[in-house]
């Protein structure tokens, strides 16, 4: 029936569909696969070559596809990888914008080659590049030259991290072919601050062969402000004095700064940034440990404009800074994690003060002292979250979880992992009842903690004190509720989610997880650490969530080969499984992946005493795509 529908109608209806329905309904035949290669659809797609292309099959397909990103990652410079790479890139060559060649052993010759074919590259990623620069012989010639300067006409970023054999010369040559630079990357690249110590005083030209001096960088920065955009000097050594000379470029206006663990920039570098460069709207000052409220409200104060904001792991912030976030009416990303001194009351301030806000995404993990004030003043101010962490927020319990089914019905990711205080009753969206859970001590048999293998029973056999009864007994006053009551803000109601971790929520049972997770979207999901599911729950999940990639099961004691085997068989699009230390599972359920998860990618069966190392072998060999598998001890119990 489908055959007689033209493939343009086709097309037009796989642009409603998500990426990886469209891959589905691409393998139905071949008239829907050529559907799902109208130009229409092909927006932003990256092809991922891992380590020798020499298979001639991998590439045939190239020149019917609109590829935009190459990735060649660790790349081996053999001639059979040569000669193929030249012949595909010839049918790519027109359309694509972006090349990654990280960590790719890739010599001088092969990349003058490469790169000068892709007319209309505009991004060019070198990362970890060091055979390219080791012999400092790039771009020597200056026929190279001129041939990469005619090629590169469109290339607005240049990425340079992680390259321990750049120097001043090599630098000044890759630069030079890239006329028209907007975004200049150099994290973890080395470079010398002390550039005084290799040139005197005054010097205009820095040529070393050996050293890339931060003189030499600025210099490049003052030549090309008027382009420059976006630079990125994380993890290097720069100091406060070294960024404000380059905030103090004459006629630099900088959008986009990333200064990611750089230990020796404070406050005060930041205020003087802030004074010269007002013009940012993404900041990244992830890691800086010594700046504090005074830094901070600097950035609030004068980049009135800034979208994005990162400071995770500045420990120094207080309330006292976020309550100056409610000066940015456009900030759209938030990352404040790990920040250990912010309270519910200051975040109150800053977020949910009235007035409107864009905010998208918002990072708070491990932020300990947050509690359910404050989600629920975000919920009802903030209702445009897609991306919601509150990992390790200890103090939360149901009444947010239900605020959040409730308002946010856009997210897209929620993190709630080790949020130890939620329950059943808050992913059913009822209000709180004790359901006499069981204590960290009493994972495993006789009082063992499956988390550390430690035991606390001092005597031999413990006496019956009835708890398990109760708790049962409880359960099942809950899953009648559940039948006959119908008004709840279930998690469920978020239908739109995609990634949900609940890990380490040792409080949650098959109750709520066979009820509420039902997401016909959902990607990603994590009960690591949640002991008292068994196959009930993860056979709930099989059918519940169709489009289901990613699942982690590490240390769930309960299940068994027979609900793996029925999610092996619904899920057909699985390509990452973890079922570490679960002692119940069997060579049965290998035999079940190898059958039916044929796109996995990565598996985990470290600690699985019932396996065998064969097994997994056999598993390893026979799925093509398997990439990455963890069998740390296993059997060996």
């Amino acid at each position: 029936m489908t055959a007689d529908v033209p493939v343009e109608v086709l097309s037009n209806i796989f642009k409603y569909l998500s990426v990886s329905d469209r891959k589905e309904a691409s393998l139905v035949s071949r008239i829907w696969y050529e559907a799902s290669l109208d130009p229409m659809l092909q927006k932003d797609v990256m092809m991922n070559f891992l380590g020798s292309i020499d298979a001639p099959e991998l590439t045939s397909g190239l020149g019917r596809r609109k590829l935009t990103h190459l990735v060649l990652n660790q790349f081996e410079n053999t001639i059979s990888s040569n000669d193929e790479l030249m012949r595909s890139c010839r049918n790519i060559s027109d359309g694509l914008k972006s090349l990654c060649l990280k960590g790719s052993n890739i010599t001088e010759t092969t990349f003058i080659l490469l790169v000068s074919q892709f007319k209309q590259l505009e991004i060019l990623d070198l990362t970890c590049c060091n055979s390219l620069f080791m012999s400092g012989k790039i771009l020597e010639k200056s026929t190279d030259t001129k041939l990469l300067k005619e090629s590169l006409q469109n290339l607005h970023t240049l990425k340079l991290s992680s390259i321990r054999f750049l120097s001043d010369c090599s630098f000044n040559r890759i630069v030079s072919v890239c006329e028209n630079l907007q975004h200049l990357t150099m994290t973890s690249t080395q470079i010398s601050f002390n550039s005084h110590a290799y040139y005197p005083p005054n010097t205009k030209i820095c040529n070393s062969a050996s050293v890339l001096t931060f003189q030499n960088v600025l210099f490049f920065i003052q030549k090309n402000s008027l382009k420059l955009k976006s630079l990125d000097f994380s993890k290097t050594s720069i100091t406060n004095s070294h960024l404000e000379q380059i905030a103090s470029v004459f006629d630099l206006k900088l959008q986009k700064l990333g200064l990611v663990n750089c230990r020796d920039i404070t406050s005060d570098g930041i205020k003087k940034l802030c004074k010269n460069q007002k013009d940012i709207d993404f900041l990244d000052i992830s890691g800086c440990m010594d700046v504090g409220d005074h830094g901070f409200g600097a950035v609030t104060e004068n980049l009135i404009n800034l979208k994005v904001l990162k400071a995770s792991k500045c420990q120094r912030l207080t309330d006292n800074a976020v309550e100056t976030l409610k000066s940015l009416p456009s900030l759209t990303t938030l990352d404040l994690s790990e920040c250990y001194k912010i309270l519910s009351s200051g975040l109150s301030v800053g977020l949910c003060s009235g007035i409107k806000t864009k905010l998208t995404h918002l990072n708070l993990r491990c932020c300990s002292s947050i509690t359910d004030s404050f989600i629920v003043d975000l919920c009802k101010y903030v209702p445009c979250l897609v991306y919601l962490d509150l990992g390790s927020c200890f103090p939360i319990t149901d009444l947010s979880i239900q605020s959040i089914s409730k308002n946010l019905k856009n997210l897209k990711f929620l993190c709630i992992t080790w949020c130890k205080e939620i329950t059943d009753m808050g992913l059913i969206g009822f209000k709180n009842v004790s359901l006499n859970h069981e204590s960290h001590s009493d994972h495993g048999d006789h009082g063992q903690c499956r988390c550390t293998r430690r035991t606390d029973v001092k005597t031999i056999f413990k006496k019956p004190t009835g708890e398990h009864l109760k708790k049962k007994f409880a359960i099942k006053q809950l899953e009648a509720r559940v039948l006959t009551e119908e008004e709840r803000c279930c998690i469920s109601n978020i239908g739109g989610l995609q990634h949900l971790d609940l890990s380490s929520c040792e409080k949650l049972t098959d109750v709520s997880i066979k009820e509420a997770i039902k997401f016909s979207e959902l990607k990603s999901l994590n009960l690591s650490s949640v002991h008292s599911i068994t196959d009930v729950s993860v056979i709930a999940i099989a059918l519940g969530n169709p489009s289901l990639e990613e699942i982690h099961l590490q240390q769930c004691p309960k299940i068994t080969d027979y609900s793996i085997s029925i999610l092996t068989q619904k899920c057909p699009r699985l390509s990452y499984i973890n079922v570490s230390s679960c002692d119940m599972l069997t060579n049965k359920t290998l035999q079940n992946i190898q059958t039916n998860c044929r796109r996995l990618r990565h598996l985990d069966v470290s600690f699985c005493k019932a396996m065998t190392s064969d097994a997994v072998d056999k598993v390893e060999a026979s799925l093509k795509l398997l990439k990455n598998v963890q069998k740390r001890l296993v059997g060996a119990f």
